[in-house]
């Protein structure tokens, strides 16, 4: 099981990891990215963080 987290304060709002998400988790919400769903529906395949380009998105093991 993992977990999704953004950093807001690292989040550059260039919502690169929002169509990078093919759980959909995460939602862009005009200024900043979030996670939308449970964040514990992530699949751990990394393709947020990928690319992200400020390192905002972390995935934790659970």
């Amino acid at each position: 099981m993992y977990i999704v987290s953004i950093d807001e304060e690292l989040c550059s709002g260039c919502n690169a990891c929002t169509a990078g998400c093919p759980a959909r988790l995460l939602k862009f919400n005009g200024e900043k990215t979030e996670v939308a769903g449970e964040a514990t529906e992530c699949m751990g395949c990394e393709s947020c963080i990928t690319v992200c380009p400020t390192g905002a998105v972390t995935i934790q093991e659970l």
